[in-house]
């Protein structure tokens, strides 16, 4: 975990914070952000390096991202990669490209799809970052290519010529060395937790880990990482946990505030037995943060995008808690080709009239006195008296909330406050689509456990196979506070 908790001032008191959020755009700040942070001073200066690295020198942006990911692959910095394939992907690099900068088994000067600067721009990565002193040759294989690009006439601040050309060398090896400090900095601090997590491909592709002898992931060593970019251009986290070709499929779907590994403590008892999609909602985790609000039906949606990713026609359960169990219930009623069943916890079927005004409050809240304040009362909330939350689980849950972007939690805090799955049909659409539903509610997380009871009994006078199950000394997320009895119930329901 993190050495260090994160820092994300609200903005508009602290000027370097906002600056780092200007510099950041829509995505707003990252938890290497609320690292830095913690020494302000140094933040404001990296926020001008990083800045200046990325958006003022004059090389080629896809030679500068393939540097980049060629020295977060070198040093396991996963976060690093996960940050820049995106960036990559904009700036024209294939996806061919991206798994042979991945590939740093195999000389890259073998690879075809790769044109000689980008050839000459790796090599270099490679010798600074494995070996940090770089062959006459390497430098001038990279000078002749950049110099390629100089054209007479061409001038920037100023400069022409080999005054021109010899900036673009620096430029070069100023990127390399930048995002070498960058990377160790992230594993170091085991910023996001991604310092055990081995460096994924590009989106859609699985490294195993001893295709580099990577750090094995802590969920187990047949765990894959990636990213995939929605129609909309959003992107999302994912992590596979595979067991067998045919082993069947279950989704796994994050609450807000939350990310992927906060199933981690039931993995245990379903990877050895299925083959498991678990991802980051959009705003949250490793997922871009979306510049407009979501809805429940967007969420769903998501959902059937990934397992089209993936090439999954179906899988056997699709498995969400809070917001998640939102998304799974919606997606039970918009995709009902794609599943065999439903498990939808701590939920409800529709935003009660009150909600939106709670939702409001919360999301001032957190603009006004930033994630911090949100985590602080949100926690107690979610594992209130009589859950059985050790202090670790609370702590880790915290650091959930703090490390969520505050526009991503408030992307996805406007998709629960006016969605309606019961006027939509739901009861109507999984009885005609001859689904089974299980239904669960930490015993100690308010009036949920009585909702879904409701819920339940409407289901069943609709026609639906749906059950009940009530999580002893849980609250609001029994897979983490209770995880031996959240996983009986669900095991049982899947077999």
């Amino acid at each position: 975990m993190p050495r260090i908790p994160y820092r994300y001032p609200a903005p508009g008191v602290d000027p370097i914070a906002d600056a780092i959020r200007e510099r950041r755009g829509a995505r707003g700040l990252t938890p290497l952000d609320g690292s830095l942070l913690n020494a302000p001073p140094i933040a404001q200066g990296w926020n001008s390096i990083l800045g200046a690295t990325r958006t003022k020198n004059t090389i080629p942006d896809d030679v500068r991202e393939m540097m980049i990911l060629r020295v977060a692959c070198h040093n396991r910095a996963a976060f690093e990669w996960i940050q820049h394939e995106p960036v990559a992907v904009q700036a024209g690099c294939t996806k061919e490209q991206l798994l042979a900068v991945r590939d740093i088994r195999s000389p890259v000067s073998a690879a075809k799809c790769l044109s000689p600067l980008q050839i000459a721009a790796i090599e270099l990565a490679d010798c600074m970052t494995k070996d940090i002193k770089v062959p006459d040759n390497v430098f001038n294989n990279l000078k002749s290519r950049l110099a390629e690009l100089v054209k007479e006439g061409d001038q920037v601040d100023g400069m022409k010529g080999e005054d021109l050309v010899n900036r673009k060398v620096a430029e070069a090896t100023l990127t390399v060395a930048v995002y070498n400090m960058v990377s160790r900095f992230l594993v170091s601090m085991d910023v996001d937790d991604r310092a055990d997590q081995p460096v994924p491909g590009p989106s859609g592709e699985r490294f195993h880990e001893a295709d580099d002898d990577a750090a094995s992931s802590p969920s187990g060593s047949n765990a894959g990482r990636g990213l995939v970019q929605l129609a909309d251009g959003q992107l999302l986290s994912t992590r596979v946990h595979f067991h067998s070709m045919n082993a069947p499929w279950l989704v796994l779907v994050n609450s807000l505030m939350a990310n992927l590994s906060m199933w981690d403590q039931v993995l245990p008892f379903l990877s050895d037995r299925y083959n498991i999609l678990t991802y980051d909602q959009r705003g949250h985790g490793g997922s871009s943060v979306p510049s407009e609000p979501c809805t429940v039906s967007q969420l769903a949606d998501d959902i059937a995008f990934l397992l089209d990713a993936l090439e999954i026609k179906k899988v056997h359960a699709v498995i969400g808690v809070s917001q998640g169990g939102a998304t799974t219930l919606a997606f039970g009623l918009r995709h009902p080709d794609r599943y065999d069943r439903i498990v939808a916890c701590d939920t409800q079927p529709a935003s009660p009239a009150a909600n939106k005004a709670a939702w409001d409050e919360r999301i001032a809240l957190a603009r006004e006195k930033g994630m911090s304040e949100l985590a602080s009362v949100t926690v107690p909330r979610w594992y209130g008296p009589g859950s059985k939350a050790s202090d670790r689980v609370r702590r880790e849950t915290e650091r959930w909330v703090l490390q969520t972007p505050l526009e991503g939690f408030v992307a996805g805090a406007r998709a629960l406050q006016s969605y309606d799955l019961l006027a939509d049909g739901i009861v109507d659409g999984l009885h005609q689509a001859s689904k089974r539903v299980l239904l669960l509610a930490g015993e100690k997380d308010g009036k949920l456990p009585e909702v879904l009871q409701g819920f339940k009994e409407e289901l069943i006078k609709g026609g639906v196979e749906a059950s009940f199950a009530g999580i002893k000394e849980a609250g609001h997320l029994p897979m983490c506070d209770n995880p031996q009895e959240f996983i009986g119930p669900v095991l049982a329901f899947l077999k």
